[in-house]
Formats: structure tokens, sequence, C-alpha cells
């Protein structure tokens, strides 16, 4: 008959006399170390060993050098002493050249891209990566970028990229080809919040210079074709994300909030300031309800008045996944069935997801959900913002805001997309607007 022993690893005195890393070829050594550090000699007993030897996994394989790190805890032989062992880690590195190819989603787009990439190709950790992507609504994009740890830290990038891409936006009847380069850093960021909620998120520092081609339909309106041609964009912009929600496309709880600030005109033709915004917080009750509340809203303003603000970069409103009951782009200012845009927006919803009816106890469907909604918002442009101001009128806000209610199954597919089959009303809205009265679908990852 045999007997079952449990032991404390936290009683078993013992320290580490070395650490060694084997299957090193192109790393450079003292960007391991580092990363290795010291900590697994202040160990005291094995289990913090054991836990000291998983933290140091962690963040070799967060180096992106690795395909593989594994971690064996011996005997030190070398030693008289019982309590003395020594740490080897063994490594597998990546390939010299790596490629994939892979689809994504966006918002009611699907796309293939292939990718070749060189990682880890001077030692520490940098990646050069050369990229092709294809879209189902004709979205092309060629783009080569390089990565580079700053301070041989993994959470902190440096991004420089060039590309060349093609868009084709049907419901505005034009095409865009751009061609430029952007730099990017990010740096992750954490605080405390009356010291009772810990706050964890990234700042993305970026600079764009970008040469825009828009070609205009044959049959678009005067106000798109009279805006053909070619422009020059050099901006810099500011991204805070903070993203604590436990799922990205079908979340229960957690909150999420970006913001985007922009200045555009350090050269070029191109001016204006752009402000966005965008809020989610979702909170399940009874372990079944879960109740979800999102906000959306944004600005741009012309740094001079005789500076024009391009369709490119107009605020648009509407569609499947934000304000749902009307079509891509189908709230606000039309001309021809062509959508102009405007400059200010808000959009705000509430969302209630429920289990299946009689399913509720099966946690291998929480995939899949009933999904009821209220959208509603506005879009203006800066001359009607600032009329309400003048007149101190608020109608003109309340005059153009449109609502939207609906009912409808929600499906996650991981964290890579959701899926919506809404049946839906829209309640208010104006002329001129291109609604979808009924059933609408709708596949993407970001949502309001």
């Amino acid at each position: 008959m045999y007997r079952t022993k449990t032991i404390d690893f936290s009683k078993v005195k013992c320290y580490v006399k070395s650490v060694d890393i084997t299957g090193i070829e192109r790393s450079n050594d003292d960007y391991i170390r580092k990363h290795v550090g010291h900590e697994i000699f202040n160990s005291g007993n094995f289990e913090d060993v054991l836990e000291k030897s998983q933290e140091i996994r962690a963040r070799l394989l967060k180096l992106g050098c690795f395909k593989s790190v594994d971690i064996v805890i011996d005997a030190d032989n070398s030693e008289k002493s019982s309590k003395s062992y020594k740490v080897v880690v063994e490594v597998e590195e990546q390939n010299p050249v790596g490629g994939n190819i892979h689809t994504s989603i966006g918002n009611n787009e699907g796309s293939l891209s292939s990718a070749v990439y060189l990682p880890n190709i001077f030692g520490k950790g940098e990646r050069l990566v050369a990229e092709y992507t294809y879209g189902t609504s004709n979205h092309v994009d060629y783009r080569v970028s390089y990565t580079n740890p700053i301070n041989q830290d993994p959470d902190k990038h440096f991004n420089a990229s060039a590309f060349r891409t093609s868009n084709d936006f049907s419901w505005s009847k034009y095409k865009q080809t751009d061609s430029g380069f952007n730099i990017d850093i990010l740096t992750p960021f954490e605080f405390m919040l009356r010291n009772k909620y810990h706050v964890k998120g990234t700042h993305l520092f970026t600079y764009e210079a970008i040469w825009r081609n828009l070609i205009s339909y044959m049959d678009s309106a005067f106000e798109i074709r009279e805006q053909s041609g070619h422009s020059l964009k050099s901006s810099i912009k500011y991204t805070n994300l903070i993203d604590r929600r436990d799922h990205t496309a079908l979340p229960t709880a957690g909150g999420f909030l970006k913001t985007t600030i922009e200045l555009a005109g350090l050269g070029g033709d191109v001016k204006f300031f752009r402000y966005n915004s965008d809020y989610q917080y979702t909170k399940t009750f009874f372990n079944y309800l879960t109740t979800q509340f999102s906000l959306s809203e944004g600005l741009i303003l012309p740094l001079k008045k005789s500076d024009p603000i391009s369709v490119i970069d107009k605020n648009f409103l509407g569609g499947p996944l934000s304000l749902r009951g009307f079509k891509n782009r189908g709230a606000g200012p039309h001309s021809d069935d062509c959508s102009l845009g405007s400059d200010v927006y808000c959009l705000a919803g509430a969302h209630l997801y429920t289990p299946l009816p009689f399913l509720h106890k099966n946690k291998k469907l929480n995939w899949l959900k009933t999904h009821s909604f209220a959208n509603i918002g506005y879009i203006l442009s800066n001359n009607q913002i600032k009329q309400m101001i003048n007149e101190q009128n608020v109608h003109i806000m309340i005059n153009n805001t449109r609502l939207s209610v609906g009912t409808g199954i929600v499906i996650g597919f991981g964290n890579i997309a959701r899926l919506e089959l809404n049946y839906v009303w829209p309640l208010w809205k104006l002329n001129g607007d291109k609604i979808q009265n009924g059933m609408q679908f709708g596949v993407g990852i970001n949502f309001n």
C-alpha cells in the first residue's frame, strides 16, 4: 500500500550556487544576463528557487529572442553541502529568418497578411519585419518596420515604419493612397488610484509624415471631387491606453479608456488639432447578467479659420458596431449619396448581455450571448457648436441627435473579433441619413 507525503518546499533550506545558460548563439550575453538578474541568488528555501526560476523563464520569453525556455534545478555536486543547487536555463533561439501568413478582422472587413521577419537581428531583441496585407474592401498595405527595446526593456519599444497603403471608401466614393513613415515610442505606466485601484496602461508617442492622394469616383459628389489630389500631413500624436477588461471582444468585467490627441501642421499643408476618446465599463450581476456602458467622443479643429479640413480627416458616425441602425458612415451630412463627415461627434451605448435561454449554466457557451442595446449620439460641425454656445441653444444638439434600439445575438471569437446579428429600430434620424432598419450584421474588434 502506497502512502502520499506532502513536502513543504518553503521549509527546505537551500541556496543557489550558479546559474548556467545553454543554447545561446546570436543573443547578446550582457542582454540576457541583465534579464536573468541576481534575485535568485538571494533565495533561502526551495520554494523561493522555484518561484524565481519561473520569473526568469517568463522574462526571457518576453524578450522575443527564444522559441522556448526550460529551467532545470539540480544539486550542485561541486559543493559538499546538500543545500547547494545550480540552475540551468536551456534556451532555443528563434530562427534567423521567419515568416507567417495570418488573417485578421477589422470593423466589417477581413484581411490576409503575409510577413517575413528577422528576429533578434543584433542580439538584443531587435526585429525587422516586411509585411503585405490585402483586405476585402480593396485595402492594400505594404509595410517595413523596425522595432528595438528601449534601454533593453522589452516593455518599452521604439518602432520606425515605412509604408504605402491604399483604401477604398465606397460610402464617400473616393479612394485614398498613402505613402510615408512613422516613428513610435511605447512605454508602460502604473499607479495606485486613491490607494485602492491599481491602474496599468501605456503611453504611445507618434510622429507621422504622410503623402496622401485622394482619388474621387466618376460619380462622386462635387464636395468630394473638389478635394481630389495630393496633400502632405506631418503630425505628432499621443495615445493613452488603459484596458482592464477580462476579454477584448466580449467582456464581462473591467474598464477600458483610450484617449488620443493629435496635432498636424509641422510642415505640409494639413493643419488641425484632433481629440478622440473611447470609454467602456462592464459589470456582471448574479453571475449571468452583464451590463455595459460605452462612450465615444471626438472633435477636429483647424489651426486657422482659413485651413480646410479634408474629408480624409473628418469624423464619421454610423455602422453595425457603433451607431447601430445606420449604415457605415450613414449619420451626418451627405451629398449625392456621399458621406461628407463632420467635425464633432459624441456616441453613447448601453448594453445588456445574457446567456441563451435555458443554457445559462453551460459555461462552454460563454462565447455566445443574447444582446439588447440602445445607442444615442450626434455629429455636428464646428459652426453648429459655435452657434449653440453663442445662442445658448441646446436644441441644435437635440435636433441632430440619433437614437436606435435593438436586440440580437453576439459571438466572441477569442480576443480576435466579435460578431453581431441584430434587429435594429432607428427611432430618431435626420433627412439624408442612411439607415439600416431591420436585420444588421457586423463583425470587428472595436465597438460602442
